[in-house]
């Protein structure tokens, strides 16, 4: 009876094991669509386009107090560390214009995709 009994405690544990390890396979993350597109970004000034680089950056630094975990966000703290708002708008700008198809993509993606691809060695 003592051995049924571990039996079954061990497959219940192997079984909410595999369970909590399916579930963590099928997280999904739902960004909001923001307010801008990549195009909207190309029709804006200088300044317009460092103020939103500086307040992209910013926002995303800020996501642990949303519950993001921290080391999710090292890479962009060690890429952004000793950029301007000029460089990081430049890397925006850039991106944009080498991926045309993304005119009509929500800007906040683009620009989390843009920085993400100028920080390679930091992934």
């Amino acid at each position: 009876m003592k051995r049924l009994l571990l039996l079954a405690a061990l497959l219940a544990v192997v079984v909410a094991l595999a369970n909590a390890y399916a579930n963590q396979q099928n997280v999904k993350v739902m960004v909001g669509p923001g307010f801008f597109t990549a195009k909207d970004y190309l029709d804006m000034t200088d300044n317009e386009k460092r103020a939103h680089a500086t307040g992209a950056i910013n926002g995303m630094l800020v996501s642990p107090l949303f519950g993001a975990p921290e080391d999710n966000v090292n890479w962009l703290k060690a890429c952004t560390a000793k950029l301007s708002d000029e460089d990081i708008a430049g890397i925006l700008t850039r991106y944009i214009r080498e991926q045309e198809s993304q005119l009509n993509y929500n800007l906040n993606i683009v620009t989390f995709n843009a920085v993400r691809n100028a920080c390679p060695k930091t992934k």
